[in-house]
């Protein structure tokens, strides 16, 4: 046999055994723990309900599934990090709409559509306007007229600059005519505590991350921007019926995986979160916690992603953030 051919030989039987080991490999997934990447502080909608998750994917793969909260930079340090990580499965993304929403505004360190597989969106949760119990004013229509009676005097704060909880304030300034100051944090759970204390006047946030604060009247609900009232808070009205248009704004749960992760992979993830549904206590979670549970196919939770840029930037036009802002 010649040198070139036993060459050929040699690498054929390689990259047969290389295939193999990674068909096995993906066959025994998962082998070891999985660990689940928040981009946010604990305490928030979005680690709340990831934690539901990984008790539920544990439960139906076997394996312990724990999360790593990566607050920072509006949750693009949690997304790099996943971005980063070899795609086989055990780093993982759970995230909100900032995934979407943040390239409107800002520059990001990786291409959502390039570096990211889908597995599934698994809920959307309509935002609140909540107050501090130091806010004198219960509905819209009073807190409107308090914010334009004394300039400069309100803030709002979200859980980071350029997600849908911030965009939600500028919707209510553009769509009001009011000017308030965004204070941005690293999360829901610290941008809450700060409305509780009455250092920042106002936030938009989601049932899930108030719910606590809300129990304890330390904060209190104003309206919803939703198109209906959530069953979790059935006396707090919408906007729209505050008297208010245009005020219609949520965040997405979705989980991801770094580019080139198997398809074995991602439908075992998948097929694992449609077990889990299956499942009433999973189900009771999402609800109670003011959550659609969606549970939408990859391709389905793909094609999402893509419509979701296009309308984070268009509602960026409308309320006239600019990037940076």
């Amino acid at each position: 046999m010649s040198l070139i051919r036993r060459f050929k030989s040699v690498a054929v039987v390689a990259a047969s055994s290389a295939l193999a080991s990674a068909a096995l490999a993906q066959a025994d997934y998962p082998a070891r723990p999985i660990r689940i990447v928040v981009p946010f502080a604990t305490a928030g909608s979005t680690d709340l309900l990831a934690r539901v998750v990984a008790h539920a994917l544990a439960r139906e793969l076997g394996q312990p599934v724990t999360v790593d909260n990566r607050p920072g930079a509006s949750g693009n340090i949690g997304a790099e990090a996943v971005a980063k990580a070899a795609p086989d499965g055990y780093t993982l993304l759970y995230t909100s709409s900032n995934l979407t929403a943040n390239p409107a505004v800002m520059s990001v360190p990786y291409d959502v559509g390039r570096d990211f597989t889908p597995v599934s969106r698994v809920a959307f949760l309509p935002l609140v306007l909540i107050r501090s119990s130091q806010v004198n004013a219960a509905t819209v229509p009073e807190l409107l007229t308090a914010i334009r009676a004394q300039p400069g005097a309100f803030n709002f704060s979200s859980s980071g600059h350029g997600g849908a909880p911030h965009l939600a304030g500028e919707l209510l300034k553009s769509a009001a005519g009011v000017e308030m100051t965004h204070v941005p944090y690293n999360g829901a759970g610290p941008a809450l505590n700060d409305v509780a204390a009455g250092r920042v006047q106002l936030t938009f946030t989601t049932f899930t991350s108030a719910q606590a604060l809300l129990k304890s009247q330390r904060v209190a609900a104003v309206a919803v921007a939703n198109p209906q009232r959530l069953a979790a808070l059935p006396g707090v009205p919408t906007f729209e019926e505050s008297g208010l248009k245009g005020m219609e704004i949520g965040t997405m749960n979705g989980l991801l995986a770094p580019a080139r992760t198997p398809a074995a992979v991602v439908e075992k993830l998948y097929a694992a979160l449609r077990r889990a549904a299956e499942q009433p206590e999973f189900k009771a979670h999402f609800r109670d916690q003011g959550a659609d549970l969606l549970l939408e196919a990859p391709a389905v939770f793909s094609a999402h992603i893509q419509t979701d840029l296009k309308r984070w930037r268009d509602l960026t036009s409308r309320a006239g953030l600019q990037p940076g802002q």
